[in-house]
C-alpha cells in the first residue's frame, strides 16, 4: 500500500502561504491552491470537501495535538509531518515576550516568499519618547539575535540548552508561567478522585501507558495523577534566584516531563470547560512551548535555514538597528 500526502496550500498574497497540519491519503498527492486576501499565515480557515464514496480531500478527522512531537513520545514511530506554524510562532512569542501584557508580547508571522523568514512585531511602549523607545528596541533586538543564535547553533541539542536564556532574560515571564501552573494544580488537591478517572491505565493514558507504568508501576491511574500533580507543585516552588543554573535545568526538565504526561491523561484531556482540571490543563499548555515547542523550532530552523543564521526582521524596530 502506498501512503502519500495531501498538501493543501493557501496563497494569501505574494510571499505568504498557509500550511495545514499533516494529512494522510491513500491516493496520489494533490496540490490545492486557493487565493485569498488574508495577509497573515495564521488567519486562514480550511474547509474539507467530500468526494464521492465518502473520501475526504481535506485532513483526516484525527485531532492534531499541539505537542505531538514534544518531550514525551509514544513508542510507535510518528509519521512525517508538515510544519505546524502555530507551534513555531507560539514558541518564538513565548521566548521573546517579557510578560503577558499587550505592550510586551512579540507577535510572529512566517513569510514564505522570496524565502522563508520570520517577521516580529511588538508595539512601541512610548511613542513620544525616542530615548525610551531606543533603549527598549535595542534590548529587543539583542534578545532576538541571541535567541536565534542559540536555536541555529549546531551545539544546541534541545530545549535544555535554551533554558538558561529564558531563565536569565525572561525571568519575570518564566516565574509567572510557573506560578500559574502551580496555583491551578494546587486548587485541584483533593479533587482528582472525584473526576471519574478510569481504573485502566491503558484507557487513562492510551499510547502513553508504558511510560506511566515505567514511572509509577502498578499504581492506580488516579493515584498517578495525584503524584504527578504533587511533584509538579513541589518542583515549581524552586527559588530561581538561589539555585545554580545546572540544577534549575534538571528541575524544569522534570516539570516539563510531568506536565506532558499529565496532559496525556484522559481525565485532563477531556476536562469539562471552566472546571479546575480545565484551568490546570490551560496553564500547562501555555507552559509547554518553553520545552517541546523549542525542540520543534530547533528542528524546523535547521531544516529551513541552511546557513548560519535564521532570517527574521522587525516591523517597527529596524531603524534602531544602526
Amino acid at each position: 500500500m502506498t501512503t502519500s500526502l495531501l498538501l493543501r496550500v493557501t496563497s494569501t498574497k505574494p510571499g505568504q502561504l498557509v500550511i495545514p497540519p499533516f494529512c494522510e491519503m491513500s491516493s496520489t498527492p494533490i496540490l490545492i491552491d486557493t487565493i485569498s486576501k488574508s495577509s497573515s499565515l495564521s488567519g486562514s480557515n480550511h474547509e474539507e470537501k467530500t468526494e464521492p464514496g465518502g473520501m475526504h480531500s481535506g485532513c483526516s478527522a484525527r485531532p492534531v495535538d499541539e505537542d505531538d512531537d514534544l518531550t514525551i513520545r509514544p513508542r510507535r514511530k510518528p509519521p512525517p509531518k508538515i510544519p505546524k506554524q502555530h507551534v513555531i510562532t507560539n514558541t518564538i512569542t513565548s521566548y521573546l515576550s517579557k510578560s503577558d501584557s499587550r505592550d510586551e508580547v512579540v507577535s510572529v508571522t512566517i513569510n514564505i516568499s522570496p524565502e522563508v523568514s520570520f517577521t516580529l512585531h511588538k508595539p512601541l511602549r512610548n511613542r513620544s519618547s525616542l530615548e525610551v523607545n531606543a533603549c527598549e528596541a535595542i534590548q529587543d533586538l539583542m534578545d532576538a539575535h541571541e535567541f536565534f543564535k542559540i536555536i541555529i547553533n549546531p551545539q544546541t541539542e534541545n530545549y535544555k540548552d535554551v533554558l538558561p536564556f529564558l531563565i536569565t532574560r525572561r525571568k519575570k515571564f518564566f516565574k509567572k508561567r510557573l506560578w500559574v501552573v502551580r496555583a491551578t494544580l494546587k486548587a485541584m488537591n483533593g479533587e482528582w478522585s472525584t473526576l471519574g478517572t478510569s481504573p485502566s491505565i491503558h484507557e487513562e493514558f492510551s499510547s502513553f501507558s508504558s511510560i506511566a507504568c515505567s514511572r509509577f508501576g502498578a499504581l492506580p491511574p488516579v493515584d498517578m495523577l495525584i503524584k504527578l500533580s504533587v511533584e509538579i507543585q513541589t518542583c515549581a516552588r524552586v527559588n530561581i534566584d538561589a539555585v545554580p543554573m545546572e540544577r534549575l535545568v534538571q528541575i524544569f526538565e522534570r516539570i516539563f516531563e510531568d506536565c506532558h504526561l499529565l496532559l496525556r491523561s484522559r481525565t485532563v484531556a477531556k476536562a469539562a470547560p471552566r472546571s479546575g482540571a480545565a484551568a490546570a490543563k490551560s496553564a500547562m499548555e501555555r507552559f509547554l512551548p518553553l520545552s517541546g515547542g523549542v525542540d520543534y523550532l530547533i528542528k524546523f530552523c535547521r531544516n529551513t535555514f541552511p546557513g548560519p543564521e535564521v532570517r527574521y526582521q522587525w516591523t517597527d524596530r529596524g531603524h534602531f538597528e544602526d
